[in-house]
């Protein structure tokens, strides 16, 4: 059985985004696994009534994102599962992803109901924690909304929020402003199992207008690089003096 067998997986998508479906097909012919899109509100299908559900300056896009998010995590309640997996649908799963999200599935075990564990972050700055020789579940907010785990309590003290509250900002800081409000953890694995494509280049952002102004090139070059001072270097270096220092 693989990790995500007996795991409903939820893809934000939207119905245009062709060269994204193709991806996210072959990531479920890979893990052997069916995803559930989450096909509806797209920017240009909007209803009065969605729009009714938020508040602020947010574009169409960012709407439907926040919204789609959201249709992941009632569905999930729905299905009676205790654990979900959200994905994006242009997220790049590493190659050690099953491998590390049953390592993670086995940690979770041990949290009080209520989290919620980012899985990507390849390219962010790490502290201390991360740099340890150890398998462990890090407590910070998430950073991007491409790949994270739900449990059923954390769904449900979101939705209590959004009863008196609308939502006014994107996906991921959404998440992070409920979760802060309602006491919902938030945790990172050691190591990330998975990135974003519109930050690497391979797909073009459909969110990030500064991102959006440059190459596809330009993009996959700062990503590596990023990766490679905030993260890659640190480790190795961590690596080497603990070796030096036994």
């Amino acid at each position: 059985m693989t990790a995500l067998e007996s795991i409903p997986v939820y893809v934000v998508t939207v119905k245009t985004f062709f060269d994204r479906h193709v991806h996210m097909a072959d990531l479920e012919h890979r893990l052997g696994v069916k995803f559930e899109y989450i096909w509806d509100y797209d920017a240009d299908e909007l209803s009065e009534e969605d729009f009714a559900r938020v508040e602020g300056a947010m574009s169409r896009r960012s709407i439907s994102n926040v919204l789609k998010h959201f249709e992941a995590q009632r569905r999930f309640l729905n299905s009676g599962a205790e654990v979900c997996l959200v994905l994006e649908d242009d997220v790049i799963l590493f190659e050690a992803f099953e491998y590390d999200l049953r390592k993670v599935l086995d940690l979770v075990k041990y949290l009080n109901p209520g989290w919620l564990i980012f899985l990507g972050g390849a390219d962010n700055k790490i502290d201390d924690r991360f740099l340890q020789q150890s398998d462990v579940l890090i407590e910070r907010w998430l950073s991007t909304a491409e790949a994270y785990l739900l449990d059923r309590n954390g769904c449900d003290y979101r939705f209590e929020w959004l009863k008196t509250n609308k939502l006014d900002r994107q996906a991921d800081h959404q998440i992070k402003l409920i979760d802060q409000s309602v006491g919902v953890k938030h945790y990172w694995f050691s190591r990330p199992l998975a990135t974003q494509g519109s930050i690497t280049g391979l797909f073009h952002t459909a969110l990030d207008a500064s991102r959006a102004k440059h190459s596809a090139s330009y993009l996959n070059a700062r990503y590596h690089w990023n990766r490679l001072r905030r993260q890659t270097l640190p480790r190795f270096l961590k690596n080497i003096f603990s070796r030096v220092r036994s």
